[in-house]
C-alpha cells in the first residue's frame, strides 16, 4: 500500500515537472518574442514614470514591473486554460490518469512563473543596480511573487472554467490583464488611492501584495488590511478554483 502511494506521488510529481518544462520553458523557447511582448508594457511604464516623476517614483516603477509581469501573465493565461480544456481536451486525458486537479493547477502556476522568469530577472537586476532592495528584501519579494502567482493563477482558472466559447476568451484575458495590473497600485503609492477605491481593488491579488511590498521596502506605511487580504486570497482563490474547475467538459 505504501509503495503504491509512493509510486502515485512520483507519477504526479513527474507530471508537474514535465508540464512545467513543456508549457513554461519550451513555450518560451519556441516563442521568445512573446517575452518581449509582455515586457513592453512594464518597461514603457517605467520610462514614463521616470520622466514624469523625475526619478522620484522609480522604485515604484521597478516594483510594479516585477509584480505586474507575474500578475499579467497569470491573468492572460485564462486563454491558455480554455484552449487546453476545450480545444486540446487535455483535461479529459488527465482525468483518466492519476493526475489530480490540484496537480494540474500547480503545473499551470509553475509554468507561468517559469515563463515570467526572463522579465523577473531583468527587473531583479534593475532593482539591485538602483539599490531599491538588499538581499533580504529580494528574498521577501521572491515570496511575494510566489504568493501572487498562486492567487492570480487561481483567479484565472476560476474565470476560465466559466468561459464557454473560445471566441470570447482572448478578449476577456486581455481585458483582465490590463485592468488588474494597471488599476491596482502597482506603479504608484497605494496611499494615493481613496479608501473606498483601495477596498474595491483589494479583490485583485496584486493590490494587497503591492501594498505589503511597498511597506516592506520602506516606500509606504504598513497596511494590516493588506496582510489579511493576502492570507484570505491565498486560501479562498485556490479553493474556489479547484471546486468550480470543469475538470471534464459536459
Amino acid at each position: 500500500m505504501e509503495s503504491q502511494m509512493t509510486s502515485e506521488l512520483g507519477q504526479r510529481l513527474r507530471f508537474v515537472a514535465a508540464f512545467t518544462w513543456f508549457y513554461g520553458y519550451s513555450g518560451m523557447k519556441r516563442g521568445p518574442f512573446f517575452v518581449l511582448s509582455y515586457l513592453s508594457l512594464p518597461l514603457s511604464l517605467l520610462f514614463f514614470i521616470y520622466v514624469i516623476s523625475h526619478g522620484a517614483y522609480l522604485a515604484f516603477g521597478v516594483l510594479g514591473g516585477i509584480l505586474g509581469i507575474v500578475s499579467g501573465n497569470s491573468l492572460t493565461s485564462v486563454g491558455d486554460f480554455v484552449f487546453l480544456r476545450r480545444e486540446l481536451k487535455i483535461q479529459d486525458l488527465l482525468v483518466a490518469s492519476r493526475v489530480r486537479a490540484m496537480d494540474y493547477a500547480t503545473a499551470l502556476m509553475l509554468s507561468n512563473l517559469v515563463y515570467s522568469l526572463p522579465g523577473l530577472i531583468l527587473y531583479a537586476v534593475l532593482g539591485a543596480l538602483l539599490h531599491i532592495y538588499d538581499l533580504a528584501g529580494f528574498g521577501i519579494l521572491v515570496i511575494m511573487v510566489v504568493v501572487l502567482s498562486v492567487s492570480s493563477t487561481s483567479m484565472a482558472m476560476l474565470i476560465a472554467s466559466h468561459v464557454r466559447h473560445m471566441r470570447n476568451v482572448w478578449g476577456i484575458s486581455s481585458l483582465l490583464s490590463v485592468l488588474l495590473t494597471l488599476l491596482p497600485p502597482l506603479y504608484y503609492p497605494y496611499s494615493d488611492l481613496p479608501k473606498y477605491a483601495f477596498y474595491v481593488l483589494l479583490v485583485s491579488p496584486s493590490t494587497p501584495i503591492s501594498a505589503l511590498s511597498q511597506w516592506y521596502l520602506g516606500l509606504q506605511p504598513a497596511s494590516p488590511l493588506s496582510l489579511i487580504a493576502v492570507l484570505v486570497q491565498l486560501v479562498i482563490y485556490p479553493t474556489l478554483a479547484i471546486k468550480f474547475m470543469k475538470w471534464v467538459d459536459e
